[in-house]
């Protein structure tokens, strides 16, 4: 009898250990699979995000556009003359290359205007292989008044220079200040003594 209760006993506990064990493998299967990354999630997630990606993001033809307009932008005010930098060229198309000067005058230049001021003259001066026309139109009695080249030519062996004395109009609001016109031109292929130089000067 004691026999009998002790291989029941022993059946039960086997019993027991079988179904606690089968109770653990299924727990840890489950887990595993419910740890198991979902491969078609985020792939679908990635795709999403590369699709954002795609939508926020220049491509490489939004890139260049920005960059061509930006270079033509820069091309174009190259392009553009700088009248305040680059001295005043004669656009008469007669040979004749020349500029008006304003300032940083050579110093014996000058000196002339500071001796010639309050005188008019015309004069042709010969300054580091370079031949400067200048012209001083006296002594202003206000602002207004300057002297304004019209042509500069070669005719016959000669060159010829024509000018004009511009003054104020009446009406017109200028500063009650004595003034000494003056113009400047300095000329290139011209040399003092190879031509003969003649002004012509409306008054």
């Amino acid at each position: 009898m004691k026999k009998i209760i002790s291989i029941l006993a022993m059946g039960m506990l086997t019993l027991l250990l079988v179904g606690m064990l089968g109770c653990g493998a299924m727990q840890n299967q489950n887990s595993d699979q419910g740890n198991k990354p979902d491969i078609g999630a985020p792939n679908g997630q990635l795709g999403d995000n590369q699709s954002d990606s795609q939508e926020g993001n220049p491509t490489d033809s939004q890139e260049d556009n920005p960059t061509d307009s930006l270079e033509d932008s820069q091309t174009g005010k190259q392009k553009e003359p700088d009248h305040k930098n680059n001295p005043k060229q004669l656009q008469q198309g007669d040979g004749v290359k020349s500029r008006i000067l304003t300032e940083n005058y050579p110093a014996e230049i000058s000196a002339y205007l500071e001796e010639n001021k309050t005188k008019e003259t015309q004069r042709a001066l010969n300054v580091n292989n370079k031949t400067y026309l200048v012209l001083t139109m006296g002594q202003c009695p206000t602002a207004g008044y300057h002297i304004e080249l019209t042509n500069l030519s070669l005719q016959d062996g000669k060159l010829i220079v024509q000018a004009k004395y511009v003054k104020p109009n009446r009406g017109d609001i200028v500063a009650t200040v004595i003034t000494y016109p003056s113009l400047v031109i300095e000329t290139d292929d011209i040399y003092e003594g190879h031509y003969l130089i003649e002004f012509n000067i409306d008054k």
